[in-house]
């Protein structure tokens, strides 16, 4: 009977996978979006492993195929598609855009989620769309494109643009933690050394999402991922992107003319009732001639003392315009990318050079990355990521164009013999004591700022048992950079320089990181589990000096070299640093039914940047959703197709601080430190130069974010938004306060007294569709808003830079915000046109008693909007960025509308001064000398901020596929596109967008690279 059983059992099955044979069958097909074919869209038999990747025609085949079963048909920012096959052998698909992109895998610290289970405030840039901004850094991306994140850029080819997430949570440093690949940093100059080409995915980690990062995360993360091509890619693919153009200078100040100079010095002079006399507006008569406006007139000729042949151009000397160029702009990325079943690979060079609009500046760059992954056996996973770059960068001398701010239109660039024209005799000449910033920029043609640097990881992964994964994975990261610049004699200059000087200087370092852990994922009928378990250790090494030596006698490059000058060298500064963090971590995220979802993680970092029980400290976080759209009682054709909420509390750290903080720093000191002991002969000493604090730990930020997710209409329109509060406590800052009067002339030793908080609101909206005869568009919008409150200092209030002509322009004080302006209220002109000082104190004396706060900074908020169309192959994006509410502190204007070096030139606005007839003028009168304190710190400065920018306007066309096919190519694209075109503001200055000084000097213009419009044309070519 039993074996009766067996038979009929073994007869029953045979006859069941026959069945199954006979219904299995081949699917082949081609999955499009609006736009064309999609290659690397994954096409899968849903409930089973069975699945292929699209080739780059879109194509794919599949094999074993049940007649009854469903194809599922995905692609990165498109709406899953499923299909029933229902005995079909071609399926094709055309895919839709999926605004809310919520099956999207989103890599997400140590392992990944799908979008639409993230319960942190976590963001992506839709890369599509951003790399269409001519970036040449990777974090411009960012820009307007991602709530909570403020990306201020400055224009200078090469710089890297100041990030800020979720506002400013401390005086320090607030750059983010990047992770790249694996590869941990917080040098913000490292996404200058990737090809923006290169980047499949970069998202954002705002609030206790960051926490799996520890002790470096209070400034946010930002985790961007590397392209890597696909498994079972039916053949390799050759990509060519590239794009060439030019930048072109575009809102120069509008300074006075030839004419213009003239009667603005004759106006001073009446003015002031002194005698009408300028060397270079009057003939010489004898010293008691009384001269009269009569006798002003303009010559063609630079009057000198040192008897150098000059002539005045036509109008004079535009020197902003003399200082800036049309500057070519090229970039170049081969890619080559591939796959099997056992591996897979991505491969690129990338090539970017682009001038800047100042001359002699400009920014180049090689790239290269190697990207490759192979399962050895059926559960062992090796790869590696490797990126080297080398760049060469010249940056100009930082007052080059300041000085044509001020330079007297007088001057020629050049003399009469074409040699360099400068200020030659001064004042005393009447031409003032600014250097020509043209001179300045030619003269340091030949510096160099050179990096090579190199970085990546390797990597191995082993699944244990279905679930759970061990992996393994070793990092490094090292940079060596060096940099020389050369002073030259400038014999044209009223003050020349003594002597030549040759500036040297290297730095390199070496970081590494190691990565462990542990990932078990499963799925129990409803419930789902992703739990993390890992250990790390991260350390950071490096060195640098920078030597300058005097005394050359030729200025040729050849000849810039140390050993060269005759001058004692003169060792700057050297360093050497280490420092190491351990850690330990875990996380679990869990959902049920995918409503319900919960993430736990817990870190444990041990920092040797502090001591004792200070070293190490615990940093968690939770968060918690729910999918309400996804109960049974959400009716099914609601309009509302989607409605999550979303909470979670997390504590970060951040470790950023440089030096040796916990102890005492000592320093030789000829001037104070050497010391005759025995009378006679001196010896060498020492002195204490920073105290220490052994009790020194990290700042703690705590984080609470609350937010909630909303499609309309099956998720064409979406909307998302989140409000969060950050309290930032212990913060590290000197307390002058501790040293008393008598005590060691050294640094104030750091400590954690301080506390900082944001509360701000996250919002984003968007919606994106394709009709029936395939046109698409879509538009998405995204707004933050946030206000900076400084709850708790060391001290009663922090000045900013004290460097500026009449001292710290900004303050942070408690109860207040962050680098305020503050200074004396301008509240009008006085009869003799001089500023009215408002008396904030009220005793009828204006002294510095009655400076008050004058403006901020930080914005009221700031958003990004970016529209796109297509049709027929063609497509049309334009993207908008601004800033609405901040003030900025137009330093340049002490120059332009001041005497501050009379002789030099100033702004068109000072043709509307106050005289005795012209009194309706915020203009003060023209004078020979500054009047009134009116350049120290007052609101006169302070303009609204506030902008509105097109910044990327692009128009593409595809070819149609019939012709590329001819043409031996896969796909072919052509575009046009203009950055910056255009900027409504009310900011006199160049640029609204302001990026100069450290966090207690914000919003403060000045030595600014000028401002710049880019037009390109490119192409993207496949293989």
């Amino acid at each position: 009977m039993k074996n009766n059983y067996l038979i009929r059992k073994l007869i029953f099955l045979g006859a069941f996978m026959l069945c199954g044979f006979i219904q299995a069958q081949s699917v082949t097909g081609k999955v499009s979006d609006a736009n064309g074919p999609l290659p690397g869209a994954n096409v899968l038999v849903k409930g089973t492993s069975n699945g292929v990747v699209t080739d780059f025609d879109g194509n794919y085949a599949l094999e074993g195929v049940d007649s009854n079963a469903v194809l599922e048909f995905s692609f990165v920012g498109y709406a899953t598609l499923d299909i029933n096959v229902n005995g079909q052998s071609v399926i094709n698909a055309t895919l839709s855009e999926d605004a809310n992109q919520l099956e999207e895998v989103v890599v997400v610290g140590y392992t990944s989620q799908t979008r639409g289970d993230i319960t942190g405030s976590v963001s992506s840039v839709d890369l599509d769309e951003a790399l269409k901004v001519p970036v040449a850094n990777a974090a411009e991306a960012l820009q307007g494109r991602v709530t909570g994140v403020n990306v201020v850029t400055s224009g200078a080819p090469g710089a890297a643009p100041k990030i800020t997430i979720r506002g400013f949570g401390t005086y320090n440093s607030t750059d983010p933690l990047y992770i790249i690949d694996g590869v941990q940093t917080t040098d913000p100059n490292i996404l200058n050394s990737i090809d923006p080409g290169d980047i499949a995915q970069m998202n954002v980690l705002k609030d206790g999402a960051a926490s799996i990062y520890g002790a470096r995360a209070a400034n946010g993360v930002i985790i961007v991922t590397t392209k890597s091509g696909s498994y079972a890619q039916q053949k390799a693919t050759l990509s060519l992107d590239v794009y060439s153009g030019f930048s072109t200078p575009t809102n120069l100040p509008d300074l006075m003319n030839h004419e213009q100079h003239k009667d603005m010095l004759l106006q001073t002079l009446i003015n002031d009732g002194t005698r009408l006399y300028h060397p270079q507006y009057v003939d010489q008569r004898p010293n008691d001639y009384v001269y009269t406006p009569a006798d002003w007139r303009l010559s063609n000729t630079v009057y000198n003392t040192r008897g150098v042949d000059a002539s005045v151009i036509p109008g004079g000397t535009k020197w902003a315009e003399e200082l800036t160029r049309n500057a070519p702009t090229t970039n170049v990325n081969l890619s080559l990318q591939g796959g099997n079943d056992s591996g897979k690979y991505f491969m690129s060079v990338g090539y970017l050079n682009r001038d800047g609009i100042l001359k002699y500046t400009g920014f180049e760059r090689y790239t290269t990355r190697l990207n490759s992954e192979f399962k050895i056996k059926e559960r062992l996973t090796v790869g590696e990521h490797l990126n080297i770059a080398w760049s060469d960068g010249t940056s100009g001398n930082a007052e080059a164009f300041e000085n044509a701010l001020r330079m007297s239109p007088v001057v020629p660039v050049f003399d009469n013999d074409g040699n360099l024209a400068g200020t030659f005799g001064g004042d005393a000449d009447g031409l003032g004591n600014t250097r020509s910033g043209y001179a300045q920029l030619y003269r340091g043609r030949h510096d160099f700022n050179k990096s090579l640097r190199v970085f990546g990881d390797v990597y191995a992964a082993y699944e244990i048992i279905d679930g759970l994964t061990a992996k393994t994975s070793f990092g490094i990261s090292t940079n060596q950079f060096d940099a020389r610049n050369f002073q030259a004699l400038d014999p044209e200059h009223s003050e020349p320089l003594a002597t030549n000087t040759l500036g040297v200087t290297d730095q390199y370092s070496f970081d590494w990181t190691w990565t462990n852990t542990l990932n078990y994922a499963k799925t129990f009928g409803n419930h789902n589990v992703n739990a993390l378990l890992g250990i790390e250790s991260v350390k950071n090494t490096g060195s640098g000096k920078r030597i300058t030596r005097t005394g050359y006698l030729f200025e040729t490059p050849d000849f810039y070299n140390l050993s060269n000058g005759s001058g004692a060298p003169n060792v700057e500064y050297a360093y050497e640093y280490e420092s190491s963090l351990y850690s330990v971590f875990g996380s679990v995220n869990y959902s049920y039914a995918s409503k319900y979802f919960l993430t736990a993680t817990l870190r444990q970092d041990t920092s040797s940047k502090f001591r004792g029980d200070n070293k190490t400290d615990w940093f968690p976080s939770f968060s918690a959703g729910w999918l309400v759209s996804a109960e049974d009682f959400w009716p099914t054709d609601f309009f509302m197709s989607r409605l999550k909420f979303k909470a979670s509390y997390g504590e970060l750290g951040n470790q950023e601080v440089g030096g040796n903080p916990t102890i005492n720093e000592s320093v030789l000191s000829e001037q104070f430190a050497n010391y005759a002991l025995n009378g006679s002969a001196i010896s060498t000493g020492a002195k204490i130069n920073s105290i220490g604090n052994p009790d020194l730990k990290w700042e703690t930020s705590k984080t609470t974010n609350i937010g909630a997710e909303l499609g309309f209409f099956q998720d064409k329109l979406y909307a998302s938004i989140e409000w969060y509060t950050i309290v930032t406590s212990d913060l590290i800052a000197q307390d002058f306060t501790i040293i008393p009067s008598t005590g060691p002339d050294a640094g104030a030793p750091f400590v954690n007294i301080g506390e900082f908080k944001n509360t701000g609101i996250d919002f984003a909206l968007g919606f994106s569709d394709v009709t029936d005869s395939g046109f698409s568009y879509g538009l998405d919008f995204n707004l933050s808003k946030y206000k900076n409150e400084v709850v708790d200092l060391a001290s009663p209030f922090y000045s900013g830079d004290g460097g500026f002509r009449g001292g710290a322009i900004t303050r942070t004080e408690e109860g207040r915000s962050l680098s305020e302006f503050y200074g004396r209220v301008v509240e009008g002109l006085d009869d003799n046109g001089r500023f009215v000082y408002k008396d904030v104190d009220g005793n009828g004396t204006i002294d510095d008693n009655d400076r008050t706060y004058i403006g901020s900074p930080l914005p009221d908020f700031t958003y990004g909007i970016n529209a796109r169309v297509g049709f027929a192959g063609f497509d049309v994006s334009a993207f908008f960025t601004g800033s609405e509410g901040n003030e900025i502190y137009n330093y340049n204007r002490i120059y332009t509308d001041f005497p501050t070096f009379v002789n030099g030139n100033r702004s068109t606005r000072l043709l509307n001064s106050w005289t005795p007839t012209n009194t309706d003028t915020k203009i003060p009168a023209l004078s020979a000398t500054i009047q009134n304190s009116e350049t120290n710190p007052n609101s006169f400065f302070v303009e609204d901020g506030s902008f509105f920018r097109l910044k990327n306007l692009q128009v593409g066309y595809t070819i149609p596929d019939n012709a590329v096919k001819k043409m031996g190519m896969d796909s072919f694209r052509v575009y046009v596109q203009g950055t910056n075109i255009f900027t409504i503001t009310d900011y006199t200055g160049i640029d609204p967008e302001v990026v100069r000084g450290g966090n207690l000097t914000l919003g403060v213009d000045w030595q600014n690279y000028p401002f710049s419009q880019i037009y390109t044309i490119g192409f993207n070519i496949k293989f």
